[in-house]
């Protein structure tokens, strides 16, 4: 991944503040992540790991691992995108818990049939978050696919400023090959798994990963404490309605709308039950495992944040050290050019060719380097890249990985208590303390919790 261009906006009176910078994802990158994506969707279809009682284990691990993966990616190359802010951030976990009360009354108390809303609701999400998706590797095959082929004049009153958040009059907006096409794919499939029924698992968890990834790149976090802030109170909203609320209203509310079928559609991960013909499931069971969108998009958010963190930390130290080096040979190569010239003098000649410690130069040089290294703020374009590899964003891979094992927590404290479970009761404290732990032994925890993304970003309040 290659940033291309940067803006510095300095702050002032905040120190942690990141300049804008943007960035590109590798074009290999972006077709390895979508092939693994198809590959764990036609594995899951292929029948094998139905056959296997836990075949959904492996299942939802690739699926939720590849939807964080370019989730994350996505967002790190969009210009601008919406943040949570802290005071959001915590209110967050009460608007959900008063819109999940609210569906689960009109579902089970008032017995509404939401399926004609909810379907058009899912049919529109599901076109946009699947052409949004396949513009990435269709732009990935080359510059045809990216060039405005026409403009389309918006509305006036519907175009906003990403900058400014004004009102802009006359706007008009780029169609490209890529957005056609999408747009087209899109279609076809939220028409599909309609006509399915949201029954097709394979339909229903392709849009619904793609409806993770185009959120993931949209929203996300400014800085660390309001992301660790928000995933707390999640932590605690998840439990109180899987746990608690069987207590208060005489039922698992969050099992109840997941599983209720006039609230259906493409907002959690499907595969088909193992049928276990020694131990067979109620007749009036779900028929499917299920892993809830949130589940995926919540502890994605702290991923995402980390890809950024690591972006933004990457860029820094190579624009210090590019500081750092070029502070060491003037320094160096003046002093020396002094010492030849007999203006300063030294020990012993041969001490510059061999040693230039011996004389003070090199001691001095260092000094330099270092001075130039901790004050170094402007960012050079040559500076400016991001590693291909997973060792190059250390904290974005520690938290996939951890990611991976609170999932596989949750499951096993699943098959043992035979109950459904809160996953994000595993998912957060595996996530941040990874986080933690990593930037703690690092010794740069104090970076991290001040470390605040205002790149092209806009908050939601």
């Amino acid at each position: 991944m290659d940033p291309r261009t940067t803006d510095d906006n300095k702050d002032d009176d905040n120190d942690a503040a990141t300049p804008t910078r943007t960035f590109e994802w590798d074009r290999f990158d972006v077709f390895a992540s979508y092939g693994a994506f198809g590959a764990a969707l036609s594995l899951g279809d292929s029948g094998f790991l139905q056959n296997f009682k836990y075949g959904y284990v492996p299942y939802f691990c690739a699926l939720a691992v590849s939807s964080i993966y370019i989730g994350s990616h996505r967002g790190l190359t969009r210009e601008f995108r919406e943040t949570i802010s802290f005071e959001s951030s915590l209110v967050g976990p009460v608007v959900l818990s008063g819109a999940l009360f609210a569906a689960y009354v009109a579902l089970e108390v008032l017995h509404l049939d939401l399926s004609a809303f909810v379907n058009v609701y899912f049919f529109i999400l599901g076109t946009i978050a699947v052409a949004g998706n396949a513009t990435e590797p269709l732009g990935a095959l080359g510059d045809w696919w990216k060039a405005s082929c026409y403009k389309v004049k918006v509305p006036d009153g519907w175009a906003v400023d990403p900058e400014t958040r004004e009102v802009v009059e006359d706007a008009e907006v780029d169609v490209t090959p890529a957005q056609i096409t999408g747009t087209i794919f899109g279609i076809a499939l939220a028409s599909a798994d309609m006509a399915a029924g949201h029954q097709n698992f394979t339909l229903n968890n392709a849009i619904a990963c793609f409806i993770v990834t185009d959120f993931l790149s949209v929203i996300g976090f400014g800085s660390f404490k309001s992301c660790a802030t928000l995933l707390c109170g999640l932590l605690a909203y998840d439990a109180f309605w899987v746990f608690k609320s069987e207590s208060v209203v005489g039922q698992n509310v969050m099992m109840s709308v997941a599983t209720n079928q006039s609230f259906n559609g493409p907002f959690r991960l499907l595969f088909p039950r193992f049928e276990d013909v020694l131990n067979p499931a109620p007749i009036d069971a779900f028929p499917f495992s299920l892993l809830g969108l949130g589940d995926i998009a919540v502890p994605g958010l702290l991923c995402a944040l980390m890809l950024r963190y690591d972006a933004f930390r990457s860029t820094d130290l190579r624009a210090r050290a590019s500081a750092a080096a070029g502070a060491f040979m003037d320094i160096f190569e003046t002093e020396r050019a002094l010492v030849e010239s007999g203006e300063q003098p030294a020990s012993d000649a041969d001490d510059i060719e061999n040693d230039g410690y011996k004389s003070g130069i090199g001691k001095r040089a260092g000094d330099a380097a270092v001075l130039a290294y901790d004050s170094a703020e402007d960012i050079s374009e040559d500076a400016m890249s991001i590693p291909s590899s997973m060792s190059g964003r250390a904290f974005f891979s520690s938290s996939l990985s951890a990611y991976v094992a609170g999932l596989l927590l949750a499951i096993a404290a699943n098959l043992v208590t035979g109950e459904g479970q809160p996953a994000l009761v595993y998912l957060v404290p595996c996530t941040l303390a990874s986080v933690i732990y990593l930037s703690t032994t690092r010794d740069e925890f104090s970076r991290l919790a001040s470390f605040k993304d205002e790149s092209g970003a806009s908050s939601l309040l």
